[in-house]
Parts: structure tokens; C-alpha cells; sequence
């Protein structure tokens, strides 16, 4: 960490601009040996955080390289809380590439992936969470993404994290000092307002972890597959969900061997849409290998789209169906409303779980517009959609989960009349929980993992 690193920041390939970052404490220095100023001539060092117009020279040969502008920022105020330096050239793979090279030969070294927001988290100016939120931003596809990435950036879940760590904080400060001044006649808050603290963090706690469901579709987006008994429409389905033809359909039961995968949007929510094969009994042994690969694709999925054929009586293949559906989160299709209804409702009114079916014809298209709004609403997460903090990472998720477990051993012993020393062990397992998270603990391993997703120079 004490060596100063380089890189082009900018994507690669041709373009208006590229960025070529330096970060350490002779970032400066390492610029000033190749940039000469176009106005002021002096080898001064020019003024933080303003921008100077001027060359990249080679020093061997002297010979101009670009004409660029370049950016200082003095330490602590930059991006890794070390001195950086940007030079903004010319865009083009070439250009950038020589000003590398030049940078390097002075005694810079090529930053790792993710080095740049590592340093960051390592100087105190990012925490984990945030750190994680860089790449976040930078892999955003939707706006909704993009707005949660930013929050988190911004400090969102750093702030509530870190708030529910200093209750824990205080809760266990009144635990100690009850296991060591218990016999000096203090005073202490009572056992009943501790476990109501407790109690509380382990609330909040919980409700961040219910938001990881929208979080996680927000940040990779929504599985849906859609499932039903051969030759009911699903392939057409796709197909109009998608507006272009990607299934292949055909009158023939079966048509529709395997999964097939095909991404869409509906609004700002990435959807992955799967077409599966159709669920019967007695199937061919072809059919029953594509009816395994449903059943693993709708395990997987966020949501099932159950598909009738509103035009023909239900039968054994949809009451198989139904069962094969099970709990999963599902929206209930009757396809092809253009044709005479054989429609009975009430041989699947336990199966609607008191939600109604959509009607839509996959033909026609009529229909199709409600089912995507109906789609987008189940992403959302209904109660969810007004939540300010959501978690989007598995990480978060299990580790939240464990401090919420801990917190209610906590509650449970100081109800229960166990000692403090019992209770205190579980509030600090919870806040070691808490500090992972924020990376106040971490392993090099952790670290490693999190920041090898960057690209070099991010």
C-alpha cells in the first residue's frame, strides 16, 4: 500500500476522452516528470483540484505524446484518500496505452482489479458496503439499480448499520457493567429495558433482511419461468412478451423440449424469461428429460407463470401441474381468450390463492400489456416498493440473518432469567455480525474476493 499505482480508468477502445490514474504519494511527482503546462512554464506543482492544460512528454526523447488535461487531488481529499492524479487524453487505445507506459517507466506500478476502491476502504474513506456499491454503480442496468447502488454509495446502509451497531453498543455496555459492579450497589438499566433495546435492533435487523428479495432483483433482475401442460401457449407467450419470434410453435403437443432463455425489461426491471417444456403424465423418455429441466428451472425462478388453455376442460395434466407448482410465487395465465371459454374456476380456487387470473390471448395480444404490469408489481415486491435502505447481496443477507438469530438467543436469556454473561456473548456475536458487513472486521480473503470483481483501473 505504500507503492503508488496506475492505471486507464476509462473503458477500452476508441473514444472522446481517456483517463489514466495515478494514486500514492508520488503520484504527483511521477506526473510532473512527464507533464509540461501550456501557460505557466514553471515546474511548480500545479493547485489541487484544478485542472491544467498541457503535454505528456516522453523524457528520452522529448517528443510530445498528447495534449492533455490534468487533474490534482491533494490527500485526504480524493477518491483513495492519497494524492491522485488524473490525465484526461485523447480516447484511444494507442494514446492511453503510451501514456501508461510512460507513467509506469517512472516508477508507478499497474493498479490490481478493484485496487483503486480497496485503497479507498483501506484509508477510511469508503466502508465495505460502499466499496461494494462501486460496482454496483458501474454494473447497473436499469435506473431502479443505479438509485439503490447510489444510496449505498452515498452512505444508506452504512448509516442504519452503523446506528443499530451503537444501540448493541450501548446494550452491552449496560450488560458489562451489571457483571462487574453488580455487588458496589449501582444502578443499572433493568433487565426489561435491555430486552426491549435488544429487542428492537433485532426488528430492524429482520427488516433488512426481508428487503434482500427486491434488492437482489433490482441489482440482477426477476427469473420467470413459464410453465404449463403441453400446447397451452407458452411459446407464443414468450414470444409476444418478448414482441419478436425466439420460440419455435407449432400445433404439435411437445414442441418445446428444453428451457430456452431470453432477457427483456419491462420498465426499469431486467426480467429473464424462460420457456420451459410442457408438464404431463406418461411422457416420452425425451419429454420427461425436458420436464426435469422445468421443474430445476422453476426451483431456480423468482416467479412462475402458470399458463391454462382457457379453450379446453382442465384435466389430469393441469391438476399435475398445479402440483408441480406448489408454494412458488406465481401469476395464473388463461391463454387464449380468443377462442370459446371451456374455463372452470372452481377446480383451481385453492390454486389462485386469492389472487384472479389474467386473461390474454398470446395470438392477439390482447392481454399481454396487464400480465407485464402484473409481472413488474410481483418484482417490486408489493410493501417493499417504499422501502428507503434495501440490501442487494447474499453477503449482507447472511450475515444480518446470523446477527438476527443472535439477537433473539439475547432476548430469549434475558427473559428466561439466564446471567449477563450468557446474553453478552450473543449481542457481541451479533455486532461482530454488523461489523463484517461494514468491513469494521474482515479477512484478507473477504477483501480479495470483493475487489478481484473490478475491472484494473475501477
Amino acid at each position: 500500500m505504500d507503492d503508488t499505482i496506475a492505471a486507464i480508468a476509462t473503458p477500452a477502445g476508441e473514444g472522446g476522452i481517456g483517463i489514466i490514474r495515478l494514486s500514492g504519494k508520488d503520484a504527483l511527482p511521477i506526473a510532473m516528470r512527464l507533464f509540461h503546462p501550456a501557460v505557466n512554464k514553471s515546474t511548480q506543482a500545479p493547485a489541487p483540484q484544478k485542472v491544467v492544460f498541457g503535454e505528456i512528454r516522453d523524457p528520452d526523447s522529448g517528443r510530445c505524446a498528447d495534449e492533455v488535461l490534468l487533474t490534482f487531488f491533494k490527500a485526504p481529499k480524493s477518491y483513495t484518500a492519497e494524492d491522485v492524479v488524473e490525465i484526461s487524453a485523447h480516447g484511444g487505445t494507442w494514446i492511453t496505452a503510451k501514456i501508461l507506459e510512460l507513467v509506469l517507466a517512472q516508477g508507478a506500478r499497474l493498479a490490481e482489479p478493484g485496487e483503486f476502491p480497496r485503497r479507498a476502504f483501506t484509508n477510511g474513506r469508503l466502508d465495505l458496503t460502499q466499496a461494494e456499491a462501486v460496482a454496483d454503480v458501474i454494473e447497473s442496468a436499469s435506473n431502479k439499480a443505479l438509485a439503490s447502488a447510489l444510496s449505498q454509495l452515498k452512505g444508506g446502509l452504512s448509516r442504519r448499520l452503523n446506528a443499530l451497531h451503537e444501540n448493541l453498543l450501548s446494550a452491552q455496555a449496560q450488560l458489562e457493567a451489571a457483571i462487574d459492579f453488580s455487588e458496589d450497589g449501582l444502578t443499572f438499566a433493568s433487565r426489561e429495558t435491555t430486552q426491549k433495546n435488544i429487542q428492537q435492533v433485532e426488528m430492524e435487523v429482520r427488516k433488512l433482511v426481508d428487503t434482500f428479495r427486491q434488492g437482489r432483483i433490482v441489482r440482477e433482475g426477476m427469473r420467470v419461468t413459464l410453465v404449463g401442460k403441453p400446447n397451452v401457449g407458452k411459446s407464443s407467450l414468450l414470444n409476444a412478451l418478448l414482441r419478436e419470434d425466439r420460440a419455435i410453435v407449432t400445433s404439435i403437443a411437445g414442441t418445446t423440449r428444453d428451457t430456452l432463455e431470453e432477457r427483456a425489461r419491462i420498465k426499469d426491471i431486467h426480467i429473464v424469461l424462460i420457456d420451459s417444456a410442457g408438464l404431463r403424465g406418461d411422457p416420452e423418455l425425451i419429454e420427461e428429460r425436458g420436464m426435469q429441466r422445468t421443474r430445476a428451472a422453476l426451483e431456480k425462478s423468482d416467479l412462475a407463470i402458470v399458463v391454462f388453455d382457457a379453450s379446453q376442460p382442465l384435466d389430469d395434466d393441469d391438476e399435475l401441474l398445479m402440483k408441480e407448482v406448489g408454494q412458488k410465487p406465481r401469476l395464473v395465465v388463461r391463454n387464449k381468450s380468443d377462442l370459446p371459454s371451456s374455463w372452470q374456476p372452481r377446480r383451481i380456487k385453492k390454486f389462485l390463492v386469492g389472487g384472479k387470473p389474467l386473461a390474454l390471448s398470446a395470438k392477439t395480444l390482447d392481454g399481454v400489456d396487464a400480465l407485464k404490469e402484473a409481472i413488474y408489481q410481483k418484482a417490486l415486491g408489493g410493501e417493499r416498493v417504499g422501502e428507503s435502505v434495501i440490501i442487494t447481496r447474499e453477503r449482507h443477507r447472511d450475515h444480518l440473518q446470523q446477527a438476527a438469530q443472535s439477537l433473539r438467543k439475547a432476548g430469549e436469556s434475558l427473559k428466561g432469567g439466564l446471567s449477563e454473561e450468557l446474553v453478552a456473548v450473543d449481542v457481541s456475536l451479533a455486532m461482530e455480525h454488523l461489523g463484517v458487513v461494514l468491513g469494521k472486521t474482515f479477512e484478507e480473503d473477504l477483501l480479495d474476493k470483493i475487489f478481484g470483481q473490478f475491472c484494473i483501473g475501477k
